[in-house]
């Protein structure tokens, strides 16, 4: 099949923004007929922090998936599932600030997040996305050079902090986590297999 086809990459990539915006739109609806639990607050800021985290879990498996279906055209869709990660990131951390802070009270926002170890991961977490999204358009990427490249290495440096992050803001272990860190492992495993693989090829 013909990956490189516009048509077929067009439609790749379509396929990813709606998975990337379908949470949004289901947020939306149990806001708008308050389905939401005890503290939608609380709901708000689990939903987008988890929506934001299984589009990174996503982005690492990308390699793998695309080499076992050889699907290449799945390489095309890393830059706009991490803006959509960081779009998500960006809610999370605006939920607690407008809903569990308030805006107004910034000097209080950041004793909070200094004051707890996850929220200190999770503010780590975020600065790296946003350094990798806005390097991620075209003039700043060349612009960056090699450093691009560095800058896009903190990707599961980045996942790793933010699986710390959701996991030590969890009040009962769940599986999810090791879930989570099992799939991570195993895509950590193939990239480093591949790359010891291309060094000896080479």
């Amino acid at each position: 099949m013909p990956q490189d086809n516009k048509f077929i990459v067009g439609l790749t990539k379509g396929s990813f923004h709606l998975i990337a915006l379908l949470p949004l739109v289901w947020l939306i609806f149990l806001v708008d007929t308050q389905r939401l639990g005890a503290d939608p607050a609380k709901d708000i800021q689990h939903f987008t922090g988890i929506a934001a985290l299984r589009l990174l879990v996503i982005i690492v498996l990308i390699p793998l998936v695309a080499k076992l279906l050889r699907f290449t055209a799945l390489f095309q869709t890393r830059k706009l599932l991490g803006l959509w990660c960081f779009f998500w990131a960006v809610l999370h951390l605006s939920s607690y600030l407008l809903l569990e802070i308030g805006v107004n009270n910034l000097a209080l926002f950041f004793e909070e997040i200094f004051s707890r170890l996850y929220l200190v991961i999770g503010a780590i977490a975020w600065l790296c996305l946003l350094l990798m999204a806005v390097s991620s358009f075209n003039r700043i990427r060349l612009y960056l050079g090699v450093w691009w490249k560095r800058i896009h290495m903190l990707l599961y440096p980045t996942l790793i902090l933010a699986l710390c992050h959701y996991t030590l803001s969890l009040k009962t272990l769940t599986p999810e986590p090791f879930i989570y860190l099992a799939i991570v492992g195993s895509a950590f495993a193939y990239r480093m297999r591949s790359q010891q693989t291309q060094r000896i090829k080479s």
